[in-house]
């Protein structure tokens, strides 16, 4: 039960700096900079960004246990698009509507567009995920692939 606790410890969103108390005020790409002293602290998303850029593409679970950010939370960034599985991949998540492979987001384009056609709305661009093409390992969602 301690070990739970202190598990959804790490994983929340720093609000005070701990080295000098002062109140964080927003993150910048999942890394939170104090105003006051500077020092830096990363919550779940920039533990995962931070380890991607350092390392590489890796595989979900290799990212988990490097940054004790669980993969379902991994799964959480996939599907909002903030992350992607690059092409070549063994492992993708799947649409949500017709279970097929895909690279991110919530649905693949033909889903999306059939979603959309039903409900007469357009779906956000993050929430339409690519289909791969080929095999390779998750890796940080590039600010040149936003569509």
């Amino acid at each position: 039960m301690e070990k739970e606790i202190q598990n959804i410890l790490k994983l929340a969103e720093p609000v005070r700096c701990p080295k000098c108390g002062t109140a964080y005020q927003n993150a910048i790409l999942g890394i939170y900079v104090c105003d006051k002293c500077g020092h830096e602290e990363a919550n779940s998303f920039g533990k995962v960004r931070s380890f991607l850029e350092q390392n590489g593409k890796a595989p979900a679970v290799v990212i988990s246990d490097a940054t004790n950010v669980p993969v379902k939370k991994i799964n959480e960034f996939l599907r909002q698009g903030r992350l992607e599985i690059p092409e070549g991949s063994h492992v993708y998540i799947k649409c949500e509507k017709c279970n097929s492979d895909i690279r991110f987001g919530r649905y693949c384009s033909e889903c999306a567009l059939l979603i959309c056609k039903q409900l007469n709305v357009a779906l956000c661009a993050n929430e339409i995920g690519e289909k791969p093409k080929a095999a390779g390992k998750m890796q940080f969602f590039q600010k040149h692939h936003i569509r």
